[in-house]
Formats: C-alpha cells, sequence, structure tokens
C-alpha cells in the first residue's frame, strides 16, 4: 500500500506542477494580448483631470451649441458610434466615459447620478469645452443629464432623451433588481476572465452589439483590458441600489424630445414592464412644457444603433433652432 500512495502523491504533485505550469503560460499569454490591445486601440479622445483622476472626452466638430452625449448604463462613448460623426458635419459633438468605464480612470466617489453629472460639468470645464449644451442622455444617461440640467440650468440650451431610464422605474417594477442580481454576478465571472488576459487572447469571442467596426475594436480593448466589469458592478449596484424620485425635477419650457423604443425587448415576454415604460415614457415627456415624443417603431432599448437616423434627426432639430 505504500508503495501505491507514494505513487499517487507522484502522481497528484506532477499534476498540480502541469495545471500551474499551464496557468502561467495562459496568464502570460494574456497579459501579452493586453498589452498589444492596449497599444492597438489608443483612446479616441483626450484625457482631462477632473480632480486627482482622469476622464476621457472625445469631441468633434465645431460651432455652438455644443451636444453632449450621455451614454446608458455600463457603456460609454463608443454607443454613440454611429451618431456622433453625422452631428460633427453641424456642431460640435462631445462623447465621454464615466469614470471606471471606457478610457476614463475610477473614481474616488460614490457611483451615485448626482456626482457623475458633477464630474461631467467638472470634465466639461476642465477640458475648456463650453456651453450652451444640447444634451442627448440614452437610457440611465438621462437621469445624468436631467440632474445636469437641474443644478446647471444656464448651461443647457435642449435635450434629447432616447429611451431615458426613469427615477421610479426600480420602485414601480421591484423584480428589475432581481435581473439586476443575475447579470453582477455575470459581471463578476468576466470580471475574472478579463483580468486573467482571457479576453484579450480572444476578443473576438466579445459580441458586437451593431457597433461598426473601428468603434467594435475600442469596445474590445476596453472590455478585454480594463477594469471595466469591476466598474459596471459597481455603477450597476448603485443605479438599483440609490435611484430615487428626489433625483431629478421638470425642465420647465426646456426643449425636450423623447425617442421611445418601438420593439419590446426579444428576450422579454414582460407584458408589465412593456406597459409600466410606455407610461414612464410619457411621463418623461411631460417634464418640460416645450416637448414632443417619438416612437421609434423599428428599434428596441438602443435606438441610437437601430434607428440612428431619428437620433440624429432630433439632435439636428435641436440645434438648429438655437
Amino acid at each position: 500500500m505504500s508503495t501505491f500512495w507514494k505513487w499517487t502523491k507522484k502522481m497528484l504533485t506532477g499534476l498540480l506542477i502541469l495545471i500551474l505550469g499551464l496557468s502561467a503560460l495562459t496568464y502570460a499569454a494574456g497579459m501579452y494580448a493586453k498589452s498589444k490591445l492596449t497599444r492597438e486601440n489608443l483612446p479616441s479622445g483626450q484625457l482631462t483631470d477632473v480632480g486627482g483622476y482622469t476622464m476621457h472626452l472625445y469631441c468633434m466638430g465645431e460651432g455652438n451649441p455644443t451636444v453632449i452625449l450621455e451614454a446608458g448604463l455600463n457603456d460609454f462613448h463608443v454607443s454613440w458610434s454611429k451618431v456622433q460623426a453625422e452631428i460633427a458635419k453641424d456642431t460640435r459633438v462631445c462623447s465621454y466615459d464615466r469614470a471606471g468605464l471606457g478610457w476614463s480612470e475610477a473614481s474616488p466617489h460614490p457611483r451615485t447620478s448626482k456626482i457623475m453629472a458633477e464630474e461631467l460639468h467638472s470634465l466639461l470645464t476642465n477640458s475648456g469645452i463650453e456651453g450652451p449644451y444640447i444634451l442627448v442622455g440614452h437610457s440611465f444617461g438621462g437621469i445624468i443629464v436631467r440632474l445636469f440640467a437641474q443644478n446647471y440650468p444656464d448651461e443647457v440650451a435642449g435635450m434629447v432623451l432616447v429611451d431615458s431610464a426613469h427615477e421610479e422605474q426600480v420602485s414601480r417594477m421591484p423584480h428589475l433588481k432581481d435581473s439586476a442580481d443575475e447579470f453582477i454576478g455575470q459581471f463578476r465571472t468576466l470580471s475574472a476572465m478579463s483580468s486573467f488576459g482571457l479576453m484579450a487572447i480572444s476578443p473576438a469571442t466579445i459580441p458586437n452589439r451593431g457597433f461598426p467596426d473601428e468603434a467594435y475594436k475600442q469596445y474590445q480593448a476596453v472590455l478585454a483590458t480594463t477594469n471595466y466589469f469591476n466598474a459596471s458592478i459597481a455603477e450597476s449596484t448603485a443605479f438599483y441600489s440609490n435611484i430615487s424620485p428626489t433625483n431629478t425635477s421638470e425642465l420647465g419650457d426646456l426643449p425636450l424630445i423623447v425617442l421611445s423604443h418601438g420593439l419590446p425587448d426579444p428576450g422579454s415576454d414582460d407584458d408589465v414592464f412593456e406597459q409600466e415604460w410606455t407610461k414612464m415614457q410619457s411621463e418623461l415627456a411631460n417634464l418640460s412644457s416645450n416637448s414632443r415624443q417619438i416612437i421609434a417603431a423599428q428599434s428596441g432599448h438602443y435606438i441610437q444603433l437601430d434607428e440612428p437616423n431619428l437620433v440624429i434627426d432630433a439632435i439636428r432639430e435641436l440645434v438648429e433652432s438655437k
């Protein structure tokens, strides 16, 4: 028996050494792949200090008013890739990455929408991007641009809400929190894969959500080489925990266009969600006495990717009215 156990011990030791060796080789390959992806995909815009950490701002075009594009939950500047270049033909337009996402460094401050609106203001001020601004917010970004307008009303000339989130959606549909817990759990797994370099080794496994080629490369590089998933966990957790009806206010007579999706989520059969979302979109359109709502009949939640011309036309309408 002693001979058998000695042999077994040697086999297990050898297997452990093999596993550790393969892990070390995989990690080394992953780190090399991450470095290569980073070198090949530099930030599109500029990095600006906003108080001890830098944020990424990408501006194109010239003229006034300046259009500011605010991405949805866990998204960054590439989500506007089908819109920004077209708007740049008419005026200056800037997209950016919230702290911790895209090419922006993580913030030491809590991930509340109030702080995010303040960080955007600091980014624009420190980058020398003066108003007036046309604010465009998708999904969660709609909450942030409304807070921006509330805090800095003299700097805002108009607003486009693109299938915007509503500050009461979690309280009115509490089951959304359960769905959020599920995808936050998935983010934790993906964070480990990204940290180990597995995504960088095979970036083609990262799904293309409808981005043009160059934007897709940036998207792959961010997910595979940065702490994107950790930032998304923090942002998602804060959104589903801290959003409240006291966050935002009415917009007076600010020019407002509300774009709302016309196609339900293909992965959901939740009629209650669609009915409640429709009500909340109407409520958002009523925030201003100078507003109108447009239904994007061929779009799901990402109207800027499904029907970008609707978003482009809405922005141009407000730009041309100034």
